[in-house]
């Protein structure tokens, strides 16, 4: 829609010094009971009252999205390549919120990614200063953002969503957003031109306040005190003060020192700091408004103490469950769902909550299937799929490596390829055609892209000057080439391709064909033919080209015999997932299991044993420790070990085949997932030498059981079976 659309004659209004927060009030009459909507958009952030009473429940709105184009952008990497804009604006029902005659209209405005100065790693990537627009629609008339709207900075002197906020409260008016307000010293904001950009009603699941956490004291020193909550999470704590003029300090950081002060090396690497000063006055609590942090521990100065810990994330609600008698893979999914609601933010899932905050596609095209299977995620990667869309260059196919757009290094397949991934698999989990339709050009034209990225049917390079990763983040250097994982990873991305013009009766032979050629370049350049193995099984080589579709049966046991010895992972974040499900749907059930539960030095018991209650970026720790990548194979928690799985050609489980691994390791699993029909759930137990195991299915789904080469259908309800 247009901005005249949206909002009507509605004008955007500006601070007229640069601000990094700002207060916005304006007086309008009403009737009480008269039904009321507000359309606003406030950029970045936005908190509305309505005669002092907050509008709504939402957290950091509107969702984050690449706004509209930036003329000053200056990035560490290149960037030639023409994108798409979208503003989400919100609309809220407030007729309850009217009083009879004159009425106050406040709004505070934060910086969030829109007005984002103080972060460079990624180039100058702000979209410009901190404006508002609205329109509040009522049958006794229309109220827009105009020049009746009045503005002041109030307690805000810093408000950075990386680096926290500065609030003083010295002299400040509590009752800014209600008639009772002094409004001396107020100025008037200055008009300027909608930006040039689509815009839309945000649909999405938005932020919310999602539980509330208690703090415990870890160590007190001479000026502060450090606590900790009890597990790592995104929001933030919450301080009370019960003095007037006093400066209150807080710090946030995922882990401790030897010490006892925080270390700050995983969120910031001592360099960027998540914290808040707060001035008070004769109220006592205090927080942060536009900004989260990424905690487990975080410190206040001894004139202050923290009531509770928000949790704040988009509200997107788990719909599964799994526990079986190993202790690490029972850490392993209770880590990754902690992960993955700490980066679920704007309807973007993102890589860390705190140091970077950036929907990399990397990392969200690995772990879109397993947070789909685990979580009601329907319309959030609806949202996310559109932000991928409108970071390719409709002409070239390339594909940034954030979305939104905000920089940042990736590689092509591994990064890019999610515009493929991504949608493919949301068809899969939800049979939308209309999404695949909307989005297929768009993965032809990637495809047509990476054709151009090649050397002897080999890719060899992105854009000039930029990135061109393959794996990530092994636990020695990284030395499985580039080109061979990112050659690899397209032939799959162009069998999904394939598989998604059958579904929409278009012709894919020229797919077929480059599949065909893609192979044979690869297999000439990589494998070798008297050992039946590809880069000599190098991280997880032989895995990537067993899936592509290389290599043969001495290839898959030449992966059997390595990671039986091995004992443990030497592979990056897409040669983990890659291995552990070519191993799984080979037969190979028992080998996987135990890697995934193994308890050597590269394992993810190793995250338990120290303490962690969220996923590590590096197997080691040495970096961030809330990464949800690494938690992609969950999935295999419940397409294999609970053996839930689509059929072939399913979409939507409508056909579903359950097909446990009753791994040597275990001696009981059972969980749930819950389908567009509703949930079906398996329960598995060893016990005398037999196997019992019960499957409650919904209706609308048509399952058969499957063990040792035989089949039999299940009903729906409940089924009970002996092996």
């Amino acid at each position: 829609m247009t901005h005249k659309e949206i909002f009507g004659d509605a004008r955007w209004l500006s601070p007229e010094q640069e601000a990094d927060a700002a207060l916005f009030r304006a007086v309008f009459t009403a009737k009480q009971g008269e039904k009321a909507t507000l359309t606003i958009c406030g950029l970045g952030y936005f908190i509305a009252y309505i005669n002092g009473q907050r509008v709504g429940t939402d957290e950091f709105v509107p969702p984050n999205s690449d706004y509209h184009d930036r003329p000053n952008m200056t990035l560490v990497y290149p960037l030639n390549d023409e994108r798409n804009f979208r503003i989400y604006c919100m609309r809220y029902d407030v007729t309850n919120l009217l009083a009879e005659g004159e009425n106050v209209l406040g709004v505070m405005v934060g910086g969030g990614f829109y007005h984002q100065n103080d972060r460079r790693a990624e180039g100058n990537v702000s979209y410009g200063d901190i404006k508002l627009c609205y329109s509040l629609q009522k049958p006794s008339g229309t109220v827009c953002s105009d020049g009746s709207v009045l503005y002041q900075n109030g307690f805000f002197k810093k408000a950075n969503l990386y680096f926290g906020e500065t609030q003083d409260y010295t002299d400040f008016d509590r009752k800014w957003n209600t008639l009772s307000a002094r409004t001396d010293g107020w100025q008037r904001p200055k008009n300027i031109s909608a930006p040039k950009t689509e815009y839309y009603i945000a649909d999405c699941p938005t932020d919310k306040v999602q539980a509330i956490l208690k703090p415990t004291v870890v160590k007190r020193f001479d000026d502060y005190t450090v606590y900790a909550v009890e597990k790592n999470c995104a929001g933030y704590p919450v301080i009370r003060c019960d003095r007037a003029g006093e400066t209150v300090t807080l710090e946030c950081a995922e882990e401790l020192a030897e010490d006892g002060n925080l270390d700050n090396t995983s969120v910031g690497y001592g360099e960027q700091r998540q914290t808040a000063t707060f001035v008070t006055d004769s109220e006592r609590e205090y927080h942060p408004f536009f900004c989260w942090y990424g905690l487990r521990y975080f410190s206040v100065t001894n004139n202050a103490e923290p009531t509770e810990v928000r949790v704040i994330h988009a509200d997107v609600p788990l719909t599964a469950d799994f526990v079986c008698s190993d202790d690490t893979l029972n850490w392993y999914q209770r880590a990754f769902i902690n992960s993955q609601q700490g980066n679920m933010h704007g309807c973007i899932p993102s890589d860390c909550p705190h140091r970077e905050r950036l929907g990399y596609t990397g990392d969200g095209q690995l772990a879109c299937d397993a947070v789909m299977t685990q979580f009601d995620a329907k319309r959030f990667y609806r949202k996310w799929i559109a932000d991928i869309r409108d970071c390719q260059d409709p002409n070239t196919g390339h594909v940034q490596h954030t979305a939104p757009f905000a920089g940042g290094g990736g590689g092509p397949a591994g990064w890019g390829g999610a515009i493929i991934t991504v949608p493919w698999i949301y068809y899969k989990h939800y049979g939308d055609k209309a999404m695949l339709s909307w989005m297929y050009p768009r993965m032809e034209k990637f495809a047509e892209y990476m054709q151009s990225r090649c050397a002897d049917g080999i890719i060899v390079r992105e854009e000039k000057d930029g990135w061109c990763l393959g794996d990530w983040c092994t636990p020695q250097k990284i030395a499985i080439p580039e080109p061979f994982v990112n050659t690899a990873m397209y032939i799959d991305q162009l069998g999904m391709l394939c598989d998604a013009a059958e579904v929409l009766g278009k012709d894919c032979t020229r797919y077929k064909q480059w599949i065909a050629a893609h192979r044979e370049a690869l297999a000439e350049k990589y494998f070798g033919a008297e050992t039946n193995s590809c880069l000599d099984g190098l991280q997880g080589a032989d895995a990537f080209a067993l899936s592509c579709g290389i290599g043969n049966e001495a290839t898959l046991d030449n992966l059997v015999k390595k990671y039986t010895q091995l004992g443990e992972f030497d592979t990056g974040i897409f040669g983990t997932y890659i291995l552990l499900n070519e191993l799984y749907k080979s037969g190979h059930g028992n080998l996987a299991t135990a890697l995934l539960a193994n308890k050597n030095t590269v394992s993810f018991e190793t995250m338990r044993r120290a303490g962690a209650t969220t996923l590590w970026e590096d197997w080691d720790g040495r970096s961030s420790h809330n990464h949800p990548m690494f938690g992609a194979s969950t999935l295999y928690l419940y397409t294999y070990i609970l053996g839930i799985r689509q059929q072939d050609g399913s979409t939507g489980f409508d056909r579903v085949v359950i097909e446990p691994c009753f791994a040597d390791c275990l001696t009981f699993a059972k969980g749930h997932i819950t389908t567009p029909h509703g949930k079906i759930s398996v329960d598995w137990k060893k016990e005398n030498g037999k196997i019992f195991v019960s499957v409650d299915l919904c209706d609308g789904v048509y399952a058969t059981f499957r063990h040792g080469g035989s089949e039999k259908m299940l009903c729906i309800g409940h089924n009970e079976l002996t092996i």
